[in-house]
């Protein structure tokens, strides 16, 4: 081999081994996870009707909350992703929801895991973002709810928490939930801590489960420490 031979094999060898490295990189960002690509609802008559439908759920929900003893509620992983669809999409009405660049948010239950994906960007240069977490209700305690941040990946690729912590945080404090952090092996468990200006809430969340598709609360209400509720339109 002579010296220029030599030049060269040195200088290509690292731009090989560069541009390999970059390729691998890429298709890790690009994947999308499996539960993503699966739960996709097509833009039919029956996914605007099942978001309008849970919209509605939803605001009796709120309102039996006040005003009922007992209430509750089950929602479907296959509604959420309808809701998703119809209402954040580009002209939903809740688009504002997500942060500018986000779209496309889906939504899987397996087992005792919620799965949420949202798309960050456009064509090409767009990837998915997902979260994986674990829920349940805080035993010997009042309205705190546990929240396991299990995994967080852009694409295929592992990146670090903490920024999904403090998006979480600021999220639940602007709802007046207040939040505590601590470590369960390597994972972070949020404690978050509903009507935490009451220190004898009136009402009290006894059922949260997530499990089979489905996303299921219910609870009680000490009705006659709430004040008349304006009527129901």
């Amino acid at each position: 081999m002579t010296y220029r031979q030599k030049r060269w094999t040195a200088f290509a060898l690292p731009m090989i081994l560069l541009v390999a490295v970059l390729a691998i990189l890429t298709g890790l960002i690009k994947a999308e996870p499996a539960f993503y690509r699966q739960v996709s609802p097509p833009d039919t008559y029956d996914t605007r009707e099942k978001a309008s439908h849970l919209v509605t759920r939803i605001q009796d929900f709120k309102y039996e909350v006040r005003t009922r003893p007992a209430w509750g509620i089950r929602i479907g992983a296959e509604e959420l992703n309808c809701f998703f669809a119809e209402m954040m999409g580009p002209r939903g009405s809740f688009a504002g929801w997500l942060p500018s660049g986000f779209h496309s948010p889906r939504v899987a239950i397996v087992g005792d895991r919620l799965h949420l994906g949202v798309r960050y960007g456009q064509g090409w240069w767009s990837t998915v973002i997902s979260l994986q977490l674990r829920i349940w209700l805080v035993a010997e305690e009042i309205n705190v709810v546990a929240v396991e941040v299990c995994d967080l990946r852009v694409g295929q690729l592992g990146i670090a928490r903490q920024s999904i912590l403090d998006a979480l945080s600021e999220a639940a404090r602007a709802s007046h939930i207040d939040v505590t952090w601590y470590r369960h092996g390597s994972n972070p468990v949020g404690l978050f801590r509903f009507f935490p200006d009451q220190p004898h809430p009136v009402s009290q969340i006894l059922t949260l489960e997530v499990h089979d598709g489905n996303l299921t609360v219910a609870g009680r209400t000490r009705v006659e420490a709430v004040a008349p509720p304006p009527s129901k339109p």
